[in-house]
């Protein structure tokens, strides 16, 4: 299929969505983790059903749009991992 966009649009609209989808899946642990140790197992499984949802729907728009925003839309969810992780502890 191939995508009415041009490629750089595609690249630039792709890295700026997975990178916020990114960031924002990402920093979302810090809400989910305190539910899960506050016995809360409904709304931390709920909050992590919404994380996944909504990174899967971000990435199937992304396919949609073409193979590269999809490819970019990853390569700015890796990123974003990579800023949390090092901003927030753990190993990146």
């Amino acid at each position: 299929m191939t995508s009415p966009l041009p490629l750089i649009a595609q690249l630039a609209m792709g890295l700026a969505l997975g990178t916020l989808a990114g960031a924002w899946h990402f920093m979302s642990l810090r809400w989910n983790w305190p539910l899960f140790a506050e016995g809360r197992a409904a709304a931390a499984l709920a909050l992590q059903l919404a994380r996944f949802a909504l990174t899967g729907a971000l990435l199937f728009l992304l396919a949609h749009v073409g193979a590269l925003a999809l490819l970019a839309g990853m390569a700015g969810f890796l990123l974003a991992r990579a800023i949390v992780m090092r901003r927030h502890g753990g190993q990146p």
